[in-house]
């Protein structure tokens, strides 16, 4: 090796941002793929920083490193509050001498290297190796023709999608399914006719747009078309499988499917509604989780045996375990994902919703478009009009993509909805503007009002609020109705640490309800989070429970259950926990509440602020939302847009 590769103290005061892990995981590596190249001091030094540069990387949650973004840039510079140069960085040569000194070093994808090169991108091999199998999964599952009827296809979308008929929408409003016009397109109707001929499809949108509630009908037409092949007596019965990345998000989606399925009585027959499942589990228990092992007891040696699987809140889902889910899938199994591809990317490697569901959509196929237009009854110019470049020879188009346009819960009038287009489109300015409209700043709005913009001190707005939504749960007659209270609200926080981090906030919420709010200090009626799985107890990272004292006096910690009611546990028997009066925004994916109440560091250029990163917990709210920020703070969170590497591109 060479000598010039400085120490781990030398190189953390040249490059920011970097960890130990980031320099021993380059100088290893440098180890093992310079064992048979020779290779002078520079041309080392050059490998050992692509090397850390890979690391952090990785760490950030990108597949890969592409060296068109390194080349020829000053890497790892960082300044001080005073303007003053803290790391100088490492100046990367040009592209062409980083692709001659990679090209050199033998490590193409067909190379058993620790590292890939491929596509001007270097990979651990681990990550390459998924993504390849993720793309060839998906790419399988693109190719294959449909047996289905059109004309049943088209019987059994009119059955479900009826013109003029009155129906109850998940969210609780009732809704006319109006004549379909020559200028209007009934996007819900459209994603399930999209879906229904396909192996492999992606439905997504935001909230209040109906995914749940359209893949209900999706699932319902599936179980209709079969129910036609079982009776010319050559279709058995369809085993369909729901999963979700997290306990709460399997829950919400249970829960939701019911809620749908509540409001289809009349509209689809009973036999078939009586068949619809409705119990959905984590990916991990789908897959059979292995005690102390990476690995599922489904893999590709032992396949699952449903016919169809949907995913829910696939956002969330990294790219390991989407490429072992496709691992254990027999291949005609039919794949349907769920999920809002503006929202945080995974917390491990990978961005995969965004890479499989890229906007703008450019449309569909002309053989698709002609399909979707008989079976929607559309004019197929029309539809092919609603598309960015939908007439383009030249662009990919994505005939597995449906997005759902139309949201019922923010309808462009409320100022939430109106607050998370601004977020996502990086609206800077008009974000601010309208919160700062909507209420004088440091006071709570009027609760007529969606949005209250509050100030850092937290004595001045919080208490009320920690009154009305926390105070009362202790006292709930019974356990359902505290869980219920504690639905309606939650503190979210950008951090765990920090000032106007999770565990401050938490534990000032704490003292609050002990020292303003009187509450009894024997932990009954404090919310709890799961921070580890327990397999064997069924409890995963996420979890919500509440601590409550039965009717006998005993201390137990309650976690609810679609199946069961509620799982019991003595406290003592729990794995890691904390109390979560407030949780990161993060851990709120898969979760929605009627109040939420947004908490930002006053750190103004936070890493982990992002325009993702508001958007998700803007959009957990549904009916108020409180933001506790300071002007700089907030548009920089706007300005920022998460970007992840990935070659995964179908």
């Amino acid at each position: 090796m060479a000598q010039t590769i400085v120490n781990f103290n030398q190189t953390q005061q040249q490059i920011a941002n970097i960890e130990a892990i980031d320099y021993f995981f380059g100088k290893e590596l440098l180890a093992a793929l310079t064992v048979q190249a020779d290779l002078s001091d520079e041309p080392q030094q050059i490998l050992f920083h692509l090397l850390i540069a890979l690391s952090v990387s990785l760490r950030a949650g990108h597949s890969c490193l592409p060296i068109t973004e390194i080349a020829g840039e000053n890497w790892g510079v960082a300044f001080d509050e005073l303007g003053e140069c803290s790391h100088q960085g490492y100046l990367f040569p040009s592209i062409d001498i980083l692709q001659g000194l990679l090209a050199a070093l033998n490590i193409s994808a067909d190379q058993r290297q620790p590292v890939v090169f491929n596509n001007n991108s270097i990979y651990m091999r681990r990550y390459y190796q998924f993504e390849w199998e993720l793309a060839r999964g998906i790419r399988q599952r693109l190719t294959q023709t449909s047996s289905v009827s059109e004309d049943d296809i088209c019987s059994i979308v009119s059955q479900l999608f009826p013109k003029n008929q009155e129906i109850e929408h998940p969210d609780n409003k009732a809704s006319s399914i109006e004549e379909t016009k020559h200028n209007e397109i009934d996007w819900q109707k459209l994603a399930v006719a999209n879906a229904i001929d396909k192996n492999f499809t992606v439905i997504a949108g935001g909230p209040g747009t109906g995914k749940t509630y359209t893949v209900t009908k999706l699932l319902a037409a599936l179980l209709m078309l079969q129910e036609k092949n079982h009776l010319q007596g050559d279709a058995p019965a369809l085993e369909i499988a729901l999963v979700a990345p997290t306990g709460k998000a399997a829950q919400r989606l249970s829960e939701s499917i019911i809620k749908a399925i509540a409001g289809f009585r009349g509209l689809i027959d009973d036999d078939i509604l009586a068949v619809m499942p409705t119990q959905a589990k984590t990916i991990h228990r789908l897959l059979g989780v292995i005690p102390n092992n990476h690995n599922f007891r489904h893999n590709q040696d032992n396949l699952l045996s449903c016919d169809v699987l949907l995913i829910d809140e696939v956002s969330m889902v990294d790219l390991p375990m989407m490429a072992r889910i496709f691992r254990a899938l027999k291949p005609e199994t039919k794949l349907i994902l769920l999920g809002d591809a503006d929202q945080l990317p995974s917390v491990a490697v990978g961005c995969v919703l965004a890479d499989i569901a890229p906007r703008p959509h450019y449309g569909y196929s002309k053989e698709n478009v002609a399909y979707l237009a008989k079976i929607c009854e559309l004019e197929p110019e029309f539809l092919a009009s609603q598309f960015h470049q939908a007439d383009s020879e030249s662009v990919t188009h994505h005939d597995h993509l449906s997005f759902l346009m139309k949201s019922r819960r923010f309808d462009g009038e409320g100022g939430i909805g109106i607050l998370a287009n601004y977020v996502i489109q990086g609206e800077s300015t008009l974000s601010w503007q309208l919160l700062a409209s909507s209420t004088s700043e440091g006071t709570l709005a009027d609760s007529n009002n969606q949005l209250s913009l509050a100030d850092s001190n937290l004595s001045s707005w919080l208490p009320p609020l920690i009154k009305k939504y926390y105070h009362g749960i202790a006292q709930c007659p019974d356990v359902t109705d505290a869980f219920a209270l504690l639905a309606k609200f939650r503190v979210l926080c950008v951090t765990r640490q920090g000032e106007f981090g999770v565990d401050a906030v938490n534990q000032w919420i704490k003292e609050q309800l002990f020292s303003r709010f009187h509450t009894e200090a024997n932990y009954h009626g404090m919310p709890i989070m799961i921070n580890e799985n327990d397999y064997r107890l069924g409890l995963y990272n996420g979890d919500i429970g509440l601590l409550w004292r039965t009717d006998e006096g005993q201390l137990m910690a309650y976690f609810e259950d679609t199946e069961h009611g509620y799982k019991l546990f003595m406290p003592s028997r729990l794995p890691k926990y904390d109390m979560v009066y407030a949780m990161t925004i993060h851990k709120t994916q898969g979760s929605e509440f009627d109040h939420v109440a947004m908490v930002m560091p006053k750190q103004t250029e936070h890493q982990l602020l992002s325009r993702e990163l508001l958007y998700t917990g803007i959009t957990r709210a549904k009916t108020m939302l409180t933001i506790a920020s300071n002007k700089a703070t907030w548009q920089h969170g706007v300005k920022t847009e998460i970007k992840r590497y990935s070659g995964l591109i179908l």
